[in-house]
């Protein structure tokens, strides 16, 4: 097998240089995409568990959009005093335990560590432990493989990020707005495209970007927030805008980082691409023709 030098792809993807080189030779064109062929992905990431998930659960559901959802284990069923810098006091009242199998039945239930700590504050072993007490304590509760994190307090930095390496998850959010669509190109340390407070300003760019590009709208926020009714106006607009349409891959963080890797894990060796036997299927397009390359099978680069 070749060592290929790296370059980024007009997909926004890393891959090696070598699996370009016949094909471009010889007019062939093949670009991979979502599952189902699309190239645009929303994937919207709310954190805390709060009752008030139910009612923004209500209007994914009725636009068919997908939520990960970021729950503290530890507060489940309580009710949570917070005060705020500006003297206000807020008052949350969690979900409780038995509840999360229903109420997140289309959805992603991901990590946000038991109590909410400031990672930043903690020592390694105290992030540990809240980090793998909330994934076991979920996975309990729901009997789903936790894969995804959102940091509490949206705070992390690179020991943090290799700390929790080894944990299962495969994805951490953090709160760090790109204001762009592009890939991540750190899974642990994910920046997240913008607050749902600026998303409906950013949505006619993503509706008109170009499809040959895969993209990823993260919108990241909290559902107690609205209670304001502006707000709640503007994300209920939002979601009637971008929901229920063909071009988009409603998606949630895990089941999109899951597609990443199985993108990466591709092979080049000669004239072929090479999905190994133990990788999931992988979507593209050869010629505009729309195909799926299986775990095990290759395409041949080059046409004779």
């Amino acid at each position: 097998m070749k060592a290929f030098k790296y370059l980024t792809f007009s997909l926004g993807l890393i891959l090696p240089v070598g699996i370009f080189t016949g094909f471009l030779q010889k007019e062939s064109s093949i670009d991979f995409v979502y599952p189902g062929g699309n190239t645009k992905a929303l994937i919207m990431s709310y954190d805390d568990g709060t009752i008030d998930d139910i009612r923004l659960i209500r209007l994914f559901d009725e636009n068919k959009i997908i939520g990960t959802f970021n729950l503290n284990s530890g507060l489940l069923g309580t009710t949570q005093v917070w005060p705020q810098k500006n003297a206000d006091t807020l008052v949350y009242k969690y979900l409780p335990k038995d509840s999360l199998v229903s109420i997140y039945k289309n959805h992603e239930i991901a990590a946000h560590s038991a109590t909410h700590q400031d990672f930043k504050n903690l020592k390694d072993n105290e992030i540990l432990q809240e980090v793998e007490t909330d994934i076991a304590t979920l996975n309990k509760l729901t009997k789903r493989k936790i894969r995804s994190m959102a940091y509490p307090f949206g705070n992390s930095n690179q020991h943090i990020a290799e700390l929790i390496s080894n944990t299962g998850l495969t994805n951490a959010r953090t709160v760090g707005d790109t204001y762009n669509f592009n890939l991540p190109d750190t899974f642990l340390l994910w920046r997240p495209t913008c607050h749902d407070s600026k998303a409906l300003g950013l949505l006619d760019k993503f509706l008109s970007l170009d499809n040959k590009k895969l993209s990823v709208f993260l919108v990241w926020g909290h559902s107690w927030e609205f209670k304001d009714e502006k707000r709640w106006d503007d994300i209920s607009k939002f979601c009637k805008e971008i929901g229920n349409r063909k071009d988009i891959w409603y998606v949630g963080c895990g089941e999109f980082i899951d597609y990443q890797l199985t993108l990466k894990a591709l092979i080049s060796k000669n004239d072929l691409i090479i999905n190994p036997k133990e990788n999931k299927e992988v979507w593209f397009k050869q010629n505009g023709i729309l195909k799926v390359l299986k775990p095990g099978d290759h395409i041949k680069i080059r046409m004779n």
